[in-house]
């Protein structure tokens, strides 16, 4: 019966898209979901019988052009190319709508004091096989789970449980940078997992305190165990300000402080051709987030003026997998040939790898060690005095280092591993519309080698697009 009820409902929305409600402020504070600040604003709703279903979405298009063959749409953590290579000494230029989404949130009838909530976001961003041809690449893009969680709000404790940002850096709770760049840049906790998380919200005296913790997939199988987060965030909604995350529409956001840290155990295959035991090893991670509104607006409607600093520092080992495509190019060494094995009746011996690369390696004794990482983000934007401050400008800088990496790598393979990474950009933004957003962003990244050698890459970006 529900089912049914449910594709009833759906069939209304779609029946009901030009009916836009009233365009209204956002509320002062977060959404109590989860991953919600991440969506943009969301006005096209169908109710019946106590349910509500509110579509959202966007239509992207983004215009990238690289001084260097290095990355796909998104560059985050990814290795850099070098000065004379192919790829290094010739720039490339994609058009993309890869990034374009529809979400429905469904809020389903009270039952007494409980309320309870479905989020399903998909995107088209889903990784290929890296023998796919370009047109696969940018025209048939298969869909991608992006969001899919369920969250019960009780008068004791909040529960959320499915794929959702993760709980360690706040994901999606308004700190993450205004920026046209693809998230998450160089340095940022970003990373999306299915988890099932407990929190509770309390508001004394005008503040607001939250405290969480999550469950959430481990690492690696092979773990046993789930990886455990846990946080603290502190709100205080009455000092606020206008501000975007990511290139999302702007909403109004309060100072804000978060405190959060992640653990987990890994257990990796002995460093044999066919091993029988496993190393195990603990990793750990900490991060502060801050939003901080320098001249408080209350209001999307008139944004002049609206100024806010953005930041987040993070520490932590065995967890470059949290930040997007971080490995820094650390692989597992190659396991010794004594017996002078050759191809291809007798191949070379092969290490079994079961844990993703860039998080562990072995020494030069075979221990398991696991891979440090330390990284910042810092960012600001302010909207500018006239036309309602409609237009906007932002910018961020960004670093992540390792201390280990290059130590933990053979020297023939240093070259080939980066130690530190340095990002910066800057970014203008117009609303021509209140659903029509464009943007240009100039991007630099910065890489330093083992070997000491630098390589950097230069994007401009323009951003096309229209949320609902």
């Amino acid at each position: 019966m529900r089912l049914a009820l449910f594709k009833t409902l759906l069939t209304s929305a779609l029946a009901l898209s030009a009916h836009v409600a009233a365009a209204a402020d956002p509320a002062p504070t977060p959404a109590p979901a989860p991953a919600a600040p991440e969506a943009p604003n969301e006005e096209l709703q169908a109710k019946l019988g106590g349910w509500t279903v509110t579509l959202y979405g966007q239509v992207a298009v983004n215009v990238l052009h690289d001084s260097t063959q290095s990355f796909g749409v998104a560059s985050g953590n990814t290795i850099l190319q070098r000065r004379g290579t192919f790829r290094g000494n010739n720039d490339q230029l994609q058009l993309t709508s890869r990034d374009s989404r529809l979400g429905l949130r469904i809020n389903l009838p009270d039952y007494g004091s409980i309320k309870t909530l479905a989020v399903i976001e998909t995107d088209f961003g889903a990784t290929l096989p890296v023998e796919a041809t370009e047109n696969a690449t940018y025209i048939q893009t298969p869909l991608r789970m992006r969001l899919f969680y369920l969250q019960l709000q009780t008068p004791i404790i909040d529960v959320a449980a499915g794929q959702m940002l993760d709980l360690f850096g706040w994901g999606g709770r308004g700190f993450f940078p205004n920026t046209l760049a693809f998230q998450g840049i160089t340095g940022q906790i970003y990373h999306r997992q299915t988890s099932v998380r407990l929190s509770k919200t309390v508001r004394p005296g005008g503040l607001e305190l939250e405290a969480a913790v999550a469950a959430t997939r481990p690492v690696q199988r092979a773990s046993g165990l789930p990886e455990g987060q846990a946080g603290l965030r502190l709100a205080l909604p009455a000092w606020s300000t206008v501000r975007a995350q990511g290139y999302g529409r702007p909403g109004v956001g309060p100072l804000s402080l978060g405190v959060s840290g992640v653990g987990r155990r890994l257990e990796v295959a002995e460093f044999l051709e066919y091993p029988g035991a496993s190393q195990r090893a603990l990793g750990w991670g900490f991060a502060v987030d801050a939003f901080i509104p320098v001249v408080p607006v209350k209001s999307t409607q008139d944004r002049r003026n609206a100024l806010s600093l953005v930041g987040e520092f993070s520490t932590g080992t065995g967890i470059s997998d949290l930040y997007t495509e971080l490995t820094g190019g650390a692989l597992f060494p190659t396991l010794t040939n004594p017996q002078d094995r050759q191809q291809p009746t007798n191949p070379p011996p092969v290490y079994p790898q079961n844990i993703d690369s860039g998080i562990a390696t072995f020494d030069g004794d075979a221990n398991l060690r696991t891979i440090n990482w330390q990284a910042f983000v810092v960012g600001a934007s302010y909207y500018l005095p006239f036309w309602n401050g409609r237009i906007w400008v932002s910018g961020n800088f960004a670093q992540v280092k390792s201390n280990n990496i290059v130590k933990y790598t053979p020297i023939p393979g240093r070259p080939f591993v980066y130690s530190k990474a340095r990002y910066y950009d800057a970014n203008a933004f117009i609303t021509l519309t209140d659903h029509f957003q464009a943007g240009y962003s100039f991007q630099a990244v910065e890489q330093t080698f083992g070997d000491q050698v630098k390589a950097k890459n230069y994007r401009n970006e323009v951003g096309l697009h229209l949320i609902f």
